[in-house]
Parts: C-alpha cells; structure tokens; sequence
C-alpha cells in the first residue's frame, strides 16, 4: 500500500505540474486575445479558472496527505476539502451544459442572429448562475444533511457516505450527473445533426463555385468552423466523462450497495483519474485549434519565453 500510495501522490503532484500553467495560459490568452472575446472562449476561460481552483485548493491538499498517508490539514480543511471537490465538480459540469448550449444557440436554435460577442445583462446571469448554483449543492453537510470526514483507508476527507441520508443518496447523483449529462448529450447531437445537414446543403449550392470570397464559400466555412468548434466541445465532454464515471460508478457501489468492500485502492485510483479533468482541456485545445496555438505563441512572445521568427533585430 506505501508503493501504492507514493505512486498516487505522483500523479497528483503532476496534475498540478501541468495543470496549473496549463489553465493560466488558457485564462491569459484568452484575456489578452481580442478575438477570442467571444461567449464560448469566455466560458472556456471560466472552465479553465475552476479547474486551476480545483488544483489549488483540492488537489494540492491531497498530495502530502497521500505521500504520507495521514491527513495533514486539520479539521476545518478536511470539512473544505471535500466541500471544494464537489463544488468544482458541479461546477464543471455547469459549464459544460453552458458550452453545450452556447453551440446549441449558435448552430441550431439561432443561427442567424446570434452573436458571441455581445455580452448581455442575460449572459452575465448566466455566467453568475454557474458559480452560484454549486454552493447550495454543496453545502449539505455542513447543515447536517450528510457528513465530511476523513477516510483513513485513502487519507484524505470525503462525503460520509455511511451517514448520508437515503434521500440525499438518490437525488444529488441525478441532479449533479444523470440529468446535467442527459441535457448535454441532447444538444450535442441536436448541433451535431444540424450542422452536417447545414454544410451539404451548402455543398450543394456553391457545387463547382470556385470563388472563395463568394457568399456561400464564406458561409460555408463559418458552418465548418461551427462544426469543428462543436466537435472540440464534444471531445472536452467526453474525457470529462472518461475521468469522472469511474469515480461516480466507484461512488455508486460505496452508496447504494453497502455489501461490497470497495478496496482502498480502487478508490485511490478512481479519485486520481478524476483530476485529470483538470489538465485536459489546455491539452485538448493546444492540439485541436490552430488559432490557438498562434495566441499561445503570441502570449510567449510578450513575454520573452519564445522569440518571434520574423524578427531580425539580434
């Protein structure tokens, strides 16, 4: 169990390693750049703060505890601790019904009128609403609907799941995963559906056209790049789901199946894998979008980590 645990520790510690710049940059780039000043990088920065918190004030915690297999924070952080690991987990998922949304709107519901960069009193709401919601969430067991506690088989602090009530068993997994992802999954395939069936359709009309400034070439490729951002929040979705479920399927049998003993180390593992939410999508974005691997090169350029190769003056 020492090798075990030393091993998990590691991953923690590298979850932040590349976790923490890996979303600052995100955050910084979409400040600095103008053009991403658009509703779905904005929600993408807001992601990439929660999950830069997520490491901050979760995360970090964990890495001594389990490299020394004993909680080392006091009372009243192991009562925050598992409070911030769910509200970042509500969190998270707020924003990808947000996102989900936001493509929804653009792709599906309005594409004629809708446009990203006008941030109305609704939209700032709505922003507000995605860090709002999780605290009431969250805040159960401090009012005595459930119980923090530490878990010596793991070392660190979690949901009581012994003294959780069986109401609160039922309902907070479907309020926070069942029905969030049922949402998410109908707008997906809604955008995906309407934005293929929207593209062959102006296949067709611009047929042998080989103007690329005309109306329908430009129209066309503003319906491609919907789709490709739809794909990236497709894929953003599912390894989010890919971290969390065996977390959640761990949770279910520790919940609602009381006769199972769930090793220690299987929780170990599970929880780790959920971190990995945290580092995915500086990942995914580094490696998806063109455009944003330019910003990414322009923010390093200002700050004199990477030299532009324009430049003559040395």
């Amino acid at each position: 169990m020492v090798l075990f645990s030393q091993v998990i520790a590691t991953f923690h510690a590298l979850f932040d390693v590349i976790g923490l710049p890996g979303n600052l940059l995100v955050i910084v780039t979409i400040i600095i750049e103008s053009r991403f000043h658009v509703m779905r990088y904005i929600l993408l920065a807001s992601l990439a703060l929660s999950d830069f918190l997520l490491l901050v004030i979760v995360n970090s915690f964990r890495i001594g505890s389990i490299a020394q297999e004993r909680w080392l924070y006091g009372q009243t952080m192991c009562n925050l601790n598992p409070f911030f690991a769910r509200y970042f987990y509500i969190n998270t998922v707020l924003h990808l019904v947000a996102v989900s949304y936001d493509r929804y709107q653009a792709i599906v519901k309005s594409p004629l009128t809708y446009d990203g960069t006008i941030f109305t009193k609704t939209r700032m709401a709505f922003m507000a609403l995605i860090w709002i919601i999780p605290i009431p969430l969250s805040i159960g067991p401090f009012l005595g609907w459930g119980k923090y506690v530490y878990n010596p088989e793991v070392f660190f602090c979690e949901q009581g799941w012994a003294v959780q009530s069986e109401s609160i068993r039922v309902v907070l997994p479907v309020a926070t995963l069942i029905v969030p992802f049922l949402v998410i999954v109908f707008l997906n395939v809604s955008v995906y559906k309407t934005a293929k069936r929207q593209i062959n359709a102006i296949e067709v009309q611009v047929g042998s056209c080989v103007d690329a400034e005309s109306p329908q070439q430009q129209e066309m490729s503003r319906r491609i790049r919907d789709q490709k951002a739809a794909v990236d929040v497709s894929i953003i979705i599912t390894a989010f789901l890919v971290c969390f479920l065996p977390t959640w399927i761990m949770g279910f049998f520790r919940n609602f199946v009381p006769g199972i003993d769930v090793p220690a180390e299987a929780v170990l593992a599970t929880s780790c894998i959920f971190f990995l939410t945290a580092i995915c999508n500086p990942i995914i974005y580094s490696i998806r979008r063109r455009e944003f691997r330019a910003a990414l090169k322009k923010v390093f350029r200002r700050v004199g980590v990477c030299q532009d190769p324009n430049d003559n003056s040395v």
